[in-house]
């Protein structure tokens, strides 16, 4: 196996799920696209069904189709949109499309037709995040149109929430306001239609738009929607591990990597691990982040390279090739967070998360 990868901890996604499903008192729909959060979308989404969800949420159509195509039982709702041609795909593989606009409708009732099959859809309205959906105004008129197509059948009315992880709620709240009564009217109409608002943001913080899902996203993977105190703990899911390569001393006044961007004031010793932006390691960790050795943080010297990082471990305990380090996760009592690397790195845990790369092995523990 290589000696860079990431270790994936099923047991504490299926922790996860299940204390926010508690926490809630609603079932969680487990998102899952973007590989699962960079996580193994399919292994993911297995774990989301052992913990009882009742589906998966999906960006594309293609996921959906690898997903079934692994034997993924369960619904799968598309929460992107889907272009008229690969309104086949959906219907083949037995997806819930999130829908817009009614030549999409069309596209996936003669699909649905000509496949022999009724197509659940989720019609999604834009409540005020201006990205997608149907106007409230127009929302009830586009559900009508889904109830008087024998080859449609309306899974699902949602809306997504711009601000739910702010402390003030003013944004949100006026999104409910225009959402509430939509919600109210369809559910009138059809019992069976289920009601999804919140995200991971929402479930935790803001308890009216729980309805009848709760689509978990980022905290299920134990990394937070937003840099406030949770209501229950979560566990991270995924840690980021390589095996030393080499351990070599370097004079004072030698700088190193890329740029020379980072001089030694005393002889230093360095260790080299073989991972680096290409993995996913953000290159705006160069000269301030750091990986755990022996339990212990060492900084990160020189640029972060595309398959290798230099690591400061003068003040450590003996470093010998084969030992390991980890740039994610805990060792001993030392833990390096999504949170604090996004932060070094001037971004969000959601990218550090979906930007590990396909070519690390995912290693199931």
């Amino acid at each position: 196996m290589r000696a860079a990868w990431i270790e994936v901890d099923l047991g504490a996604y299926r922790r996860n799920v299940r204390a926010l499903a508690e926490y809630a008192g609603r079932p969680v729909l487990a998102v899952v696209k973007a590989n699962g959060y960079g996580h193994g979308m399919t292994a993911i989404a297995t774990a989301a069904l052992e913990a009882g969800c009742p589906g998966v949420g999906v960006a594309l159509p293609e996921e959906g189709a690898e997903l079934r195509g692994a034997g993924q039982a369960g619904r799968i709702v598309v929460l992107g949109l889907a272009l008229e041609e690969q309104a086949p795909l959906v219907v083949e593989h037995d997806l819930e499309p999130v829908v817009t606009r009614a030549e999409a409708l069309r596209a996936l009732a003669e699909a649905g037709e000509a496949q022999g099959k009724r197509v659940r859809v989720h019609v999604k309205v834009d409540t005020g995040m201006s990205r997608v959906g149907v106007g409230p105004d127009a929302a009830l008129s586009f559900c009508r149109t889904v109830y008087e197509d024998p080859r449609l059948e309306l899974a699902g009315l949602l809306t997504h929430f711009a601000s739910a992880d702010d402390e003030d709620l003013t944004s949100a709240r006026e999104q409910w306001r225009r959402f509430q009564p939509l919600a109210q009217a369809v559910r009138q109409g059809s019992p069976d239609v289920v009601l999804h608002a919140a995200n991971s943001a929402a479930g935790l913080w803001f308890p009216p738009a729980r309805l009848d899902w709760v689509r978990g996203g980022i905290l299920t993977y134990g990394a937070l929607p937003a840099p406030r105190a949770l209501p229950f703990p979560v566990e991270p899911v995924a840690s980021v591990k390589a095996k030393i390569v080499q351990v070599r001393e370097i004079p004072a006044g030698r700088s190193v990597s890329y740029g020379g961007t980072w001089t030694a004031t005393r002889p230093t010793r360095l260790a080299l691990a073989p991972l680096g932006y290409a993995d996913g390691v953000p290159w705006a960790l160069s000269n301030r982040g750091a990986a755990l050795l022996h339990g212990r943080r060492a900084p990160i010297r020189g640029r972060v390279c595309m398959d290798q990082i230099l690591l400061d471990v003068t003040d450590l305990p003996p470093v010998a090739p084969g030992h390991e380090a980890v740039f994610l996760g805990r060792q001993g009592e030392a833990e390096i967070t999504a949170q604090e690397i996004a932060d070094q790195a001037g971004t969000i845990s959601y990218e550090i998360l979906t930007g590990l790369a396909a070519r690390l092995p995912r290693v199931v523990v």
